[in-house]
């Protein structure tokens, strides 16, 4: 799935959930990407930011929908699996038997995912998590590699619910 997918197959309420804690934990990051997103429709970055945060978060995900901004996307879910969802990463990582920071970054990412390693990944987090939240988290795992982790597929395709 492309970052594109991903945010479409999310569904409102966690799109919501991801949109106020970038507007409200992530201000930096978010000035960032409302300054990436108003320069390039040629807009005053305060144009938006006077508008109120449901119809700034409304206007940011509209200009999310156009395909050249799937970089942007994928950014601010990482942002957000990174800052505000680190027990979630820990819990597949450490499942998975994938080295880690600790908090859930990856210096090195593995060039294989043994299929026994990415069930036990997926059922942990499926364990602990809301589906949808691990879900999304197990995508952009697998985004990360072009090709994803063929173990990883097999798992994710062995559980229904963590199907986006």
């Amino acid at each position: 799935m492309t970052a594109h997918q991903i945010l479409e197959a999310i569904g409102p309420e966690l799109r919501a959930q991801i949109f106020t804690y970038f507007q409200t934990n992530e201000r930096p990051a978010y000035r960032a990407v409302i300054d990436s997103l108003t320069g390039a429709r040629k807009l005053r970055p305060q144009f938006i930011l006077e508008k109120s945060r449901a119809q700034q978060a409304e206007w940011m995900l509209a200009q999310l929908g156009m395909k050249s901004n799937g970089p942007i996307i994928e950014q601010i879910l990482q942002i957000w699996l990174l800052k505000s969802q680190g027990a979630m990463l820990t819990t597949f990582l450490d499942a998975a038997g994938i080295e880690h920071d600790g908090k859930g970054q990856v210096d090195e990412l593995p060039d294989d995912i043994a299929e026994d390693k990415a069930e036990a990944g997926v059922k942990a987090l499926l364990a602990a998590f809301p589906a949808k939240q691990a879900a999304l988290y197990l995508h952009m795992f697998q985004i990360q590699r072009p090709e994803g982790w063929a173990g990883l597929t097999k798992a994710m395709e062995a559980h229904p619910e963590s199907k986006l």
